[in-house]
């Protein structure tokens, strides 16, 4: 417990922790001091003046040491001779707080009559009306008239856009420096700053590209004024005409808590919803500003049947009766292994689930997948939901003992929030520590940087975990674990300069880190592609630094696998993979992984292929001649994909904005979004198709086995009709009902419901948002925070096994001596992307990043063409000199248009050699 301060505000004892602010004290007793500056994510700066309240502290005798009493026998309190601002000014025991009396009001007052003086007078224009600090706190504690004279008005020119996706209003900006601090303090991109002095201070960028930074929009939240405002929403509504509809980001495994803000069925922007335990009150700026998809006239808007080798508009009866008749003629002849099944991972648990459902249970048939069958697949995941972190913890409380490994992962675009959690983590004390192939950006906050080589994962693991083993007493609990023996002997031989060998990471640093991770009294691991590409062997070895280290199960502590897709980890706990169901649990006869379809389907053995929410074809047109060999090609998307393009019948589903429904977000928050869009009459949510059609390929068997029993009688036929249709039928009448079936199929998800999701973990406490001028234009949580799932480990003994795990280097090549990494990039040309035309000029583009020191050796220039070539194929792109590739290590992005990696990469990495392309 946090020692306790009391003070008096006002006349009113409180009690608050240590080293608190006053302003914060007094929040704690609903008393808001007015603020402008301050904010309570950033650090107090006292620029504005706003808050300066009346401080008095007991009077000290000092001959004795004890507080001076006055003639009633109270401590005589010594008032400080100058008011003192509230945001800077720490309470202490006994201290005399005044907010409120005639001097403190003066004051106040002639700080909003300086900010008036040259502050337009545009509010009925201004984006910021109605949910602007400096108007409610004009209303409030302003002068009702200014002595200043119009003409000694300070004029800019306005606004000037700092960079596509903020402008700047220089009359309006009050120089509160909350813009300045958060990409300074929070986003880690100090990419603004001041300018000049006087009355012609100024917000500037320093950056080029201007304003490089992937959380930008988070300035128009705080800004206390309307100086910042966004380029996707100014002039597009009033606020008071929108409505915020709760909803959960659908763009990346964090889960950012958000609102689509709503007027006459149009998303006009999309605003951070206040959750501390997953997104606090930023987003990312693909968060806010790729939402234009929905509203994307690309968008199909009926079921489209292929007649005479064409793609026709047709009605949803005769599509399902088609569909359902095919399958059925499939089922019957070839059995359900001929049926073929891919879910992307951005949908939803529930239509997950019933996908599932449908091709277990009405199919027959386990070829199932969320991955999209092509060389750059990742392996699947389990040790995620095995060793996950701890229910209950949240990342915001984690600080000063806490180790953080970041493995194989680039959280920045990835999973770009976690990076700010991060950030947060280290500030409060906590230690990072990086382990990649290639440098990234949290890299500079990391108090040891683990560079390996790729390929040698393994060897890097073996180094952390040989200390562990090698302390481990003979007989104790840890050396009784299953696996314990084996992983003892795969660890014979390894040693610091092994390792430093093999992996190229310096022998010290390997020693240092392993005391770091021995001794942490919580210790989280990130990982994410590159690690998963890499495959069970390392997230396996990260499992074991958890078992080994007694902080599998523990609390505040475990894995966090950052896999793609913003539902990835609800695709795995769904079922949607051709050897285990819901749950995890075992299937008697394990299906086809997508990869292995495409192979049945050349073959010919594979007959039928129901595609939702992947493209196949987009990711590797190579596909595409799998696809034509099978009868029947079913789709279900937004938008005509490449895949789509192919199909034998196209289903047009609804997005993220007009259905409801729950994601699992990467440390396993079961989150709830809400319906925020009236969609077509011709749309269907996915769940909704695979009902139908189940029902239809359930009705038939069973009307023909019913009435092909001329014996019996038609009263005994109809029971037993009824009694088979009880058994098979679906009856969902809403996602609710699916997510009721899930609770009863998967143990993790046993109290997860829609009224649990509601006003998940207890009372929402600090997600109260007083006013606006505290946390910025960012919205109280009314849509519910949540529930963390729990991990295996904590709710079965047996679970807290280790890992199969073997050490081992990489093999090189003597004429590929660079390593090709694929390396994902937030701003990339996925479908979710589309009409995000703000976002273009960010978007990843199809080149190679090359070291300068290798594009030196090779004598290459940005804007020259190489060639890569590999033992599978070859690859032309222009080249990008970067230090954010390692020597010897080329990058080219993944999911970008006109970089087909699938031509040419052989693994999680690719051994290439790199010439100038001729011409």
């Amino acid at each position: 417990m946090p020692e306790l301060v009391t003070l008096t505000i006002d006349g009113q004892m409180v009690s608050v922790p240590k080293g608190t602010v006053i302003v914060e004290a007094a929040r704690q007793i609903q008393n808001l001091i007015p603020v402008f500056c301050y904010h309570p994510k950033l650090a107090p700066v006292g620029m504005c003046r706003m808050c300066v309240v009346k401080v008095g502290t007991p009077k000290v005798d000092r001959a004795t040491g004890k507080p001076e009493l006055d003639a009633n026998g109270n401590p005589a309190i010594a008032m400080m001779p100058r008011l003192q601002t509230g945001c800077t000014t720490p309470v202490s025991e006994g201290m005399v707080v005044i907010t409120a009396d005639e001097e403190v009001k003066h004051a106040q007052n002639g700080v909003l009559e300086a900010l008036l003086t040259s502050h337009p007078l545009d509010c009925p224009v201004c984006d910021k009306g109605g949910e602007c600090p400096l108007q409610n706190l004009t209303m409030g504690w302003g002068p009702g008239k200014t002595r200043f004279d119009y003409n000694d008005k300070v004029h800019f020119e306005k606004p000037i856009p700092l960079g596509d996706l903020i402008y700047l209003d220089r009359e309006r900006c009050i120089l509160c420096a909350r813009c300045v601090r958060f990409q300074d303090e929070i986003a880690g991109d100090p990419v603004l700053g001041f300018d000049n002095r006087g009355r012609s201070w100024q917000i500037i960028s320093k950056s080029d590209p201007v304003f490089d930074s992937k959380f930008s929009g988070n300035t128009t939240d705080i800004c206390p004024v309307g100086a910042l405002t966004s380029a996707d929403f100014r002039f597009k509504a009033r606020v008071w005409e929108l409505q915020p509809i709760p909803t959960v980001c659908n763009h990346c495994p964090v889960g950012c808590n958000m609102t689509f803000d709503m007027r006459s069925n149009e998303i006009k922007r999309v605003m951070p919803r206040e959750n501390d335990a997953v997104n606090e009150i930023w987003l990312c700026d693909r968060g806010r500003y790729a939402h234009h998809f929905v509203g994307s006239k690309q968008r199909l808007t009926t079921p489209l049947i292929r007649k005479n080798g064409t793609l026709q508009a047709a009605t949803w009866d005769e599509a399902i009766e088609l569909v359902s008749r095919q399958l059925d003629g499939i089922r019957s002849t070839a059995g359900g292994k001929a049926i073929g099944g891919l879910a992307g991972p951005s949908l939803p648990n529930e239509d997950l689930f019933a996908f599932q459902r449908f091709f277990r249970e009405t199919l027959g048939s386990n070829n199932l997948d969320h991955r999209s069958g092509t060389a750059l697949d990742l392996p699947l995941d389990d040790v995620g939901a095995q060793f996950g972190l701890t229910s209950g913890t949240d990342l915001l409380t984690l600080g000063k003992g806490t180790v953080v490994l970041v493995f194989g992962a680039d959280p920045e675009e990835e999973a770009p929030v976690h990076l700010l959690r991060l950030r947060g983590i280290d500030t409060r004390g906590g230690t990072i520590i990086t382990a990649n192939g290639r440098p990234t950006k949290l890299d500079q906050w990391a108090k040891h940087k683990l560079r390996f080589r790729y390929g040698s994962e393994g060897a890097l693991l073996a180094g952390l975990l040989k200390p562990l083993v090698d302390a481990t007493p003979t007989g104790g609990n840890r050396a009784a674990l299953r696996g314990f023996g084996e992983l003892k002997t795969a660890l014979s031989g390894i040693t610091p300069a092994s390792v430093a060998q093999s992996a190229g990471v310096a022998a010290e640093t390997l020693t240092a880190v392993n005391e770091l991770i021995a001794g942490a009294e919580n210790l989280v691991i990130f990982y994410g592609r590159d690690a998963l590409a890499a495959g069970p062997n390392v997230t396996g070895a990260l499992a074991n630094l958890l078992v080994m280290t007694r902080k599998a199960g523990a609390a505040n502590s475990g894995l966090i696998g950052l896999i793609p897709g913003a539902n990835g980890r609800g695709a795995l706990d769904m079922g949607v993979r051709p050897d285990r169901g819901p749950g995890y649990a075992a299937v008697s006869q394990p299906g086809l992984s997508a990869s292995q379809m495409f192979e049945a389907a050349q073959a010919g053995r594979l007959k039928a292929l129901y595609i939702a929410g992947l493209d196949p074809v987009g990711a590797d047109p190579a596909t595409a001649a799998a696809l034509k060999k099978v009868e029947l090609v079913v789709v279900q998307e937004l938008f005509l994909t490449e895949t789509a393009k192919l199909a034998d019948v196209v289903f047009p589903v609804l997005s993220v904005a007009e259905r409801e429904g729950t994601f699992t977000n990467a440390e396993r928050r079961v989150q709830r979004f809400r319906q925020a869009r009236r969609s077509l009459p011709s749309q269907r949510p996915d769940w909704q198709i695979l009902q139908s059609l189940a029902n239809q390929l359930v009705a038939e068997p069973v009307l023909a086995a019913v009435s092909g029993a001329a014996e019996r009688s038609r009263k005994q036929a109809r029971r037993e009709e009824s009694k088979v249709r009880s058994r098979t039928e679906w009856n969902y009448a809403s996602p609710a009902e699916i997510l009721m079936d899930v609770a009863g199929s998967v143990a993790a998800y046993k109290n997860v419901s829609y009224a649990t999701l509601q006003g998940a973990d207890g009372a929402w406490g600090r997600q109260t948002n007083e006013n606006y001028y505290f946390d910025g234009t960012s919205y109280e949580n009314t849509g519910g925070l949540g529930t963390q799932i729990p991990a295996q480990v904590e709710t079965s003994a047996t679970a807290t096994t280790l890992q199969p795990f073997k050490s081992g280097g990489r093999v090189e090549y003597a004429d590929r001596p660079f390593t090709l990494v694929g390396a994902p990039f937030l701003y990339d040309d996925s479908a979710l992307m589309n009409d995000a035309n703000l976002l273009n000029n960010r978007r990843a583009k199809a080149q190679v990043a090359l070291h300068p020191l290798d594009a030196e050796r090779l004598g290459v220039q940005n804007g020259d063409h190489v060639t890569l070539a590999s033992g599978r194929g070859t690859l032309t792109l222009p080249v990008y000199r970067t230090r954010l590739a390692a020597p010897g290590v080329v990058v080219v992005p993944l999911g970008v248009k006109g970089a087909p990696l699938t031509d040419i990469v052989e693994g999680a990495w690719t051994a290439v050699s790199i010439r100038r392309a001729e011409g």
